[in-house]
């Protein structure tokens, strides 16, 4: 579990600084990481997300967090008309639903938190497979 925070919290630095560039991408960046723990709150509304103990969740690295967000670029393009396109995207096995990829942004109202903007089906896009496998193992991407 440590390793995977570790891993998160390198992962939302790379990405942050290849998005925005400089100190405020380190420091948003650092935000993402913070504040992905037990729950995230959603940037629209007063939902959240809650990860439980046992769910198997993590952060994307900037090259997967890319290929996932140009891939619902292509097949949702609203979410990048409306300035919804992730900063960085979780991987999330939400028991009863199957796997989801969820959108992370700095909040806006909340400087230094995380919200989500929208969480996606993710069997429908032909990569899952191979994130689910490369991040949890073998065996894993038909759970």
């Amino acid at each position: 579990m440590v390793a995977r925070r570790s891993l998160i919290s390198i992962a939302t630095v790379g990405l942050a600084a290849a998005l925005a560039g400089g100190a405020q991408a380190r420091d948003e960046g650092r935000a993402l990481a913070a504040t992905i723990g037990e729950a995230i709150e959603s940037c629209v509304d007063t939902s959240a997300i809650r990860f439980e103990r046992n769910d198997r969740h993590v952060l994307l690295d900037p090259a997967d967090a890319g290929a996932v967000s140009a891939a619902l670029a292509r097949r949702y393009p609203m979410v990048e008309r409306d300035g919804l396109a992730p900063q960085s995207i979780v991987l999330w096995r939400k028991p009863g639903a199957g796997w989801l990829y969820v959108g992370l942004l700095v909040n806006p109202a909340k400087p230094g938190q995380t919200c989500f903007t929208a969480t996606f089906v993710a069997g429908r896009f032909d990569l899952t497979a191979a994130l689910v496998e490369k991040y949890f193992g073998i065996g894993t991407a038909s759970e």
